[in-house]
């Protein structure tokens, strides 16, 4: 038989509970961050992954195939392999001389004399002359060479070995042999030789066996083709926007097969190169930023909202920049080519500048702007202009303390991104029309920021519980609807309110708190009363006090519920929660001692009152701005009510009720330190002095009812 085991829960340890919250967050902070690459690099990646097409070379066209996209340039192996090829065939092809071949056909001339020398000697006869020498001769024309002289012959020799030599020198082709013979020829008849020597001279020539003496070569001839196709440069095609590759019904050409594959349209062709390249480039950016917050913003980093708001900011605007760059004016390319300078990177700038700070907009700026030159395909004028615009809405947004200064805030985002434009367009001989247009563009884009910036902030603000310090300076002013509520019909609460928030914004200045915060959750923090105000006493005439008829359990219920009903009335108005947590919180749940012993005093058991009915339902402070807003609520109302000028009675009762709210744990929840505690005393004694007003003399058990702390919002970083 089983036992069931009960007993009391153990409690965790709260430095192991810590730490598993942390390793949390961790593993949080580190998955969100790997979400971000990837969405990031999956919209980016767009760019590399257009509408493909699956065509062959010699098939038919279906349909008319168009570009769609940025203008790109790409370097066609086909179109320069042509070129290269005309280039190789332009050479001429090489030869060379072979001296040896004109060596040796001279000598067989001199041999061919020296026979006639021979027979004019009587060494030969003429026939045996006739048999030796090439081509056919009459016996007239050999007696009459033979019958010359040693002296002639040598002197007819010499000469024709000119003629055969002026011809062969400069080198003769196989093919043009019988050309030489009958340039030979012609010099014979033109020279002054006559009679039968020219005919003997004329036969020989058309009996000997010439060879050619100019040959291929084959080496210096490849040579130069080689180095005719390396001198050709590389053939470039520039594809624009809207322009047809293909038209339907016509053949596919190996040429358009090439162009659909640089275009990344050929199914068949998958380029993973630019894939790679790109996600290290977007891994490579967001480290930056992780580190960035990591070592620089670590209040930032610490906080989920901030964190999943960054992460959404640059998702958005990076989606928003992605379909815009896909914007078409298929009748102007021209106009198309600008589009780049709409892309909206202030309008993530001025948001995070707002909702964050100012840093991490500058880094999340530029890591925007690198992804824009990705978007555009890499043209750097679009980038630029992205990171001028931001950094001008950033130093703007950073002044900003009014919503409606965001559309002052424009003009200079425009200024800035027409002179970056006009700029780069000047440097880079840009025609004067499309100068205009991407100022044009530029003007838009500095408009529609700081409107878009405007617009989404509330949202944002809400939906990741961020209170920025526009909301605040909003709530500020005195002409708000419950600020001038409370002037109205609960004068004294509002008096107080005010001098309140000067007690606490000083102190809060002192140690480092949010000044505005503190400020503006004291003009809130008793705003419960308008409910009821006639039943607390600063709105009260004398002799008018309605507890003196009630109960003391019902005087309680309804001097505690300010605190419940001020927060439900604040977020029926939509206010930030820092500051609905401060009304929650800002008197703990300290006990009305007052009422409680007046109610004791007058119970027939006194026992029988729970002091929990006297108590307020709130946390007790959280922060130092939330513990700040309690202890000027009580001091403030705990001075005003001994209506003493009296320094040391002042001082007294200052650091009565600060140790008093310590004693009673209500500052046990929110970070203040000693040292904190004594600036916060000095602060407030500082600010007393100009603060006096009359009030009712209580006995003292009345003035700690009356000045029960106050609270702060209850803000928790999620970490």
């Amino acid at each position: 038989m089983s036992k069931k085991i009960t007993g009391r829960k153990r409690d965790v340890n709260p430095r192991l509970k810590d730490r598993i919250e942390n390793r949390k967050t961790k593993i949080w902070r580190t998955a969100f961050f790997v979400m971000l690459i990837i969405v990031s690099w999956a919209i980016l990646s767009i760019n590399f992954l257009p509408e493909q097409v699956s065509l062959t070379e010699g098939e038919i066209a279906s349909d008319d195939y168009f570009y769609e996209g940025s203008t790109v340039t790409y370097v066609s192996e086909i179109r320069t392999e042509e070129a290269r090829n005309e280039a190789a065939a332009g050479v001429e092809e090489q030869y060379i001389v072979d001296d040896t071949v004109l060596t040796n056909l001279l000598q067989e001339i001199d041999g061919y004399f020296d026979t006639v020398l021979q027979t004019a000697s009587g060494d030969l006869s003429i026939n045996e002359l006739k048999a030796a020498l090439p081509g056919e001769y009459t016996n007239e024309v050999l007696y009459s060479i033979t019958g010359l002289s040693q002296e002639d012959i040598t002197t007819i020799r010499d000469s024709f070995k000119r003629m055969v030599e002026s011809i062969f020198e400069e080198g003769v082709l196989e093919k043009d042999i019988e050309d030489a013979r009958q340039s030979i020829a012609l010099a014979i008849s033109a020279s002054t030789i006559s009679g039968n020597v020219e005919l003997f001279l004329k036969s020989l020539n058309e009996g000997m066996d010439y060879p050619y003496n100019k040959v291929f070569d084959a080496v210096s001839t490849s040579q130069l083709t080689e180095e005719a196709r390396e001198n050709v440069s590389p053939v470039s095609v520039t594809v624009l926007n809207g322009e047809k590759l293909v038209s339907k019904g016509q053949m596919v050409t190996a040429e358009q097969v090439e162009a659909l594959q640089a275009l990344r349209l050929q199914s068949d062709n998958p380029i993973l190169t630019p894939h790679i390249g790109l996600f290290i480039l977007v891994v490579l950016c967001y480290l930056i930023l992780y580190f960035y917050l990591k070592f620089y913003e670590k209040t930032i980093f610490k906080r989920k909202p901030a964190i999943l708001l960054l992460g959404v900011v640059m998702v958005v605007i990076l989606l928003i920049c992605k379909l815009i760059s896909l914007i078409s004016f298929n009748m102007d390319t021209e106009l198309t080519a600008q589009i780049g300078y709409l892309l909206p990177v202030t309008a993530a700038s001025m948001v995070l500048t707002v909702l964050l700070d100012r840093e991490v907009a500058t880094v999340c700026t530029v890591i925007l702007s690198i992804f824009v030159g990705v978007i555009m395909d890499g043209s750097m004028a679009f980038p630029l202009v992205a990171l001028a615009g931001g950094l001008t809405g950033i130093i703007t947004a950073s002044r900003l303390n009014q919503r409606s200064q965001f559309v002052g805030a424009s003009i200079y985002i425009t200024l800035a991104n027409l002179l970056v434009i006009g700029a780069w367009g000047l440097i880079w001989h840009q025609s004067y029309s499309a100068i205009g247009i991407g100022m044009l563009f530029g003007l838009i884009n500095g408009l529609l920021s700081a409107i878009l910036a405007m617009g989404i902030l509330p949202y944002l603000e809400s939906a990741f519980g961020i209170t920025t310090v526009i909301r605040l300076l909003e709530l500020s002013n005195s002409n708000h609807p419950l600020l001038k509520r409370l002037m109205m019909e609960a004068p004294g609460t509002y008096n107080h309110s005010i001098l309140v928030g000067n007690l606490a914004e000083a102190a809060a200045d002192a140690i480092g708190a949010n000044t505005l915060l503190v400020r503006v959750a004291s003009y809130y923090h008793d705003i419960g009363k308008l409910k009821r105000p006639h039943f607390y006493i600063e709105n009260q005439r004398p002799g008018e006090n309605p507890h003196d008829k009630l109960q003391p359990g019902l005087s309680a219920m309804i001097i505690t519920s300010h605190t419940t009903d001020g927060a439900k009335m604040l977020r029926e108005e939509h206010f930030p929660e820092e500051i609905i947590n401060i009304v929650e919180q800002h008197h703990g749940n300290s006990v009305l001692k007052y009422f409680y012993n007046k109610a004791k005093e007058q119970a027939v058991d006194p026992d029988e009152v729970k002091i929990a009915d006297y108590r307020y339902k709130g946390r007790r402070p959280q922060t130092k701005e939330a513990a700040l807003v309690m202890l000027a609520d009580s001091v403030q109302a705990a001075v005003q009510a001994i209506n003493s000028q009296d320094s040391e009675q002042v001082k007294d009762k200052v650091f009565k009720v600060i140790n008093s709210k310590m004693q009673e744990g209500q500052l046990a929840d929110c970070p203040l330190t000693f040292k904190d505690l004594e600036v916060i005393s000095q602060s407030f004694l500082m600010v007393l002095s100009g603060m006096n007003h009359q009030r009712i003399n209580y006995p003292d058990s009345a003035t700690e009812a009356l000045t029960e702390g106050t609270a702060d919002e209850n803000k928790t970083e999620n970490n």
